[in-house]
């Protein structure tokens, strides 16, 4: 029966952290430990977690100073004794079948798996509603009928369409450390790099399309609602991607499908960026999607991408141009 450990980063979260403890101590599955790691809260969050700790003893509290969430996720990962690490964020919470899905699966396969992945709903608080959301579609994994079929990354048809977030997977521990896998401190959209290597390395990946993981919407301090001068972290975190890609020789394989998941990561996340800093944003994703003209793309096969128009309009249009075409898509 193996142990799971549930990685918590808490960060000014005192509103939403009741219902995300109470969904994992009150799993059906209960060897677990639940590792929450508050990252120098202002408000009452270390207050909750230690008057749960008191109710459990599963639950361990690491306080660090501020550092963000990776590095919370990091410190959670040195601590954690368990065979299986979960990370989840403190203002979501997880259906109480999760870890007993997971171990039924798991000794279903009768081998190690490395990646346990599910799907996911969205939680709306006004009005109040959850709706389904899905971080991946099972259809654009080769053999997705077969529930005991063992993946691997290249099963994955559209391996950049989404399904990029940590939360909604399950990892072997001594697999992550094998590969020496961690989150990349100091920038946000660290999940897509930690994905990128985790699925790479993966030699046994279990898809689960239940959606299991409730992602709340509309939670104002959460990373995506106070992005600000953080945005430009997204170029840093895919030029590290590339260099990953291009290391374990896996660049020409992807290279398709990781430029289009490149302009619609920048042209999505323009629409993000405050207003007084869009420019320079424009200016630096042009620039760098520019660089592709000097690489060997088959323009037959680049026009075959999902909204590959994109890419063109940022080559060709100035910043002002490129909102009024696109700012009613929302891409």
């Amino acid at each position: 029966m193996p142990k799971i450990s549930v990685i918590i980063p808490v960060y000014n979260c005192e509103k939403y952290l009741p219902m995300c403890l109470d969904s994992i101590i009150l799993q059906t599955y209960d060897n677990l430990e639940i590792i929450c790691v508050d990252d120098g809260s202002k408000d009452k969050s270390l207050k909750v977690l230690k008057k749960y700790a008191q109710k459990d003893a599963r639950i361990k509290i690491i306080t660090q100073k501020n550092q963000g969430q990776s590095a919370a996720r990091n410190e959670g990962m040195k601590h954690a004794t368990g065979d299986y690490i979960s990370f989840i964020d403190a203002d979501d919470w997880v259906s109480l079948s999760l870890y007993q899905k997971f171990v039924r699966r798991y000794k279903k396969a009768k081998r190690e798996i490395d990646i346990f992945l599910f799907n996911a709903c969205s939680y709306t608080q006004k009005p109040k509603s959850v709706y389904l959301s899905k971080f991946f579609e099972i259809t654009e994994w080769k053999n997705f009928q077969n529930p005991d079929y063992i993946h691997i990354f290249d099963d994955c048809m559209n391996p950049f369409s989404g399904n990029m977030s940590a939360t909604n997977k399950i990892y072997r521990k001594d697999f992550l450390i094998e590969n020496n896998l961690d989150f990349c401190n100091g920038l946000i959209f660290e999940d897509q790099l930690f994905y990128l290597q985790s699925f790479l390395c993966a030699k046994s990946i279990l898809l689960n399309n239940d959606p299991m993981y409730m992602y709340r919407r509309q939670n104002t301090s959460s990373t995506m609602h106070s992005i600000g001068n953080k945005v430009f972290d997204i170029f840093k975190i895919i030029n590290k991607m590339e260099s990953f890609l291009k290391k374990t020789n896996n660049y020409e394989e992807y290279k398709y499908a990781f430029l289009q998941h490149k302009y619609t990561q920048y042209s999505f996340l323009f629409f993000e960026t405050p207003f007084f800093k869009r420019e320079r944003f424009y200016d630096e994703m042009k620039a760098r999607l520019l660089m592709t003209k000097e690489e060997k793309f088959d323009k037959n096969i680049c026009k075959k991408l999902v909204g590959y128009d994109i890419f063109e309009s940022i080559l060709e249009l100035d910043q002002r141009s490129f909102y009024q075409k696109y700012k009613d898509r929302r891409i």
